[in-house]
Order: structure tokens, then C-alpha cells, then sequence
């Protein structure tokens, strides 16, 4: 993803039509996630504490590291396997989804990709993990998506300042690309 304009005009420059910015628009005053969860997202200045992990749900995930996410790849698979099915029950919870049909589902995949097991059992962790972090605001119990940017980005500013100076700074870069260089 990008934050600067810098960026967004080195994209430009290439031939890009755009650029994601999901990580800079999380991290604007206007953004629905409660403040304690962003508070842990401008603690992060190292994008070393940004890293990828598959112990979610077995597919590769960029996360800001906390203690929920070292105790899940720390847990043996027994441990995961119980993490993971709390989270299946959880999910059952919020969804309302009846236990046959969870099973039905769960039986489903198994007949699909018998090799697929932890990771449909695994499967029901990222929503529940989501909605502790990003909706409940715990970000320690929850899991934090995050591109390399948020160690970039020191402040929460109103989207229509982040647009504008990314505006300004593309257009100042640009303008120095495209001016010839005297002879």
C-alpha cells in the first residue's frame, strides 16, 4: 500500500492507474475503528513489527505483531486446534448458524480437500479475531491487518488533508520527473 504522494507518483510514473491505500484511510480520523485500536496502530514505528503470519488461518496474512498473534504460533497444534475451534464457536454465535449446518460445512470441505483440515477448522479465526480488534477495540485479543505503511504514518489525519497533501506532493514529483534536466 502507499501514504505519500511520493509514492502515489513513482506508481503514476510506471503506468499505474492507482494505488491501495486500505492501511492509510484505516488510519484517518474518520476511520469507524475504535481508538484504542488505532492507538496500537501509531505505536507501530518499526515495519519490522509488520510481518506475515499463515498462523491465523493457514493463508498469509500481513499483521502488526501482539500478543495474540506470538501466542497463536507459539501454540502446538493441539493449542491452535482448540484457539481455532473457540473461534468456530464464537462465529456460530454472531452468525446464528446452527450447529448442523456448521458441521454440514465443515463436512463439506473435509469430502473436498481432505488435506484442507486445519485450514477449514482455522477458517473461523479471522472473523472473530477481526471483530475483537477492529470493531471491539481489544486489540491485543484480536488481530491488527496492516500494511508496511502503518510504520510511516505518525498521526491521524482528517481524510481530506491525507488526499490533499498526497495530491500536492504527486504533483510536485511529477512536475520534477517530467522537467528536463539542463545540458
Amino acid at each position: 500500500g502507499y501514504s505519500t504522494g511520493r509514492g502515489l507518483a513513482s506508481a503514476l510514473a510506471c503506468g499505474a492507474a492507482g494505488v491501495a491505500m486500505g492501511t492509510r484511510f484505516l488510519m484517518t480520523r474518520e476511520s469507524p475503528t475504535p481508538v484504542q485500536t488505532l492507538e496500537r496502530y501509531l505505536k507501530v514505528n518499526d515495519p519490522q513489527q509488520i510481518r506475515v503470519t499463515t498462523a491465523v488461518d493457514g493463508m498469509r496474512h500481513r499483521m502488526i505483531e501482539n500478543a495474540f498473534i506470538n501466542r497463536l504460533e507459539r501454540a502446538s497444534a493441539f493449542g491452535r486446534l482448540r484457539i481455532a475451534l473457540g473461534s468456530a464457536w464464537q462465529w456460530k454465535q454472531q452468525t446464528g448458524m446452527s450447529l448442523r449446518h456448521m458441521l454440514g460445512v465443515f463436512a463439506q470441505s473435509v469430502k473436498e480437500d481432505p488435506g484442507a483440515l486445519s485450514q477449514t477448522v482455522m477458517a473461523a479465526n479471522q472473523p472473530v479475531l477481526l471483530q475483537r480488534s477492529m470493531v471491539d477495540g481489544v486489540p491485543d485479543e484480536g488481530i491488527l491487518p496492516s500494511g508496511q505503511v502503518a510504520a510511516a504514518i505518525g498521526e491521524l489525519k482528517s481524510c481530506q488533508q491525507v488526499i490533499e497533501e498526497m495530491a500536492q506532493e504527486a504533483e510536485r514529483c511529477l512536475r520534477a520527473v517530467s522537467t528536463p534536466y539542463p545540458r
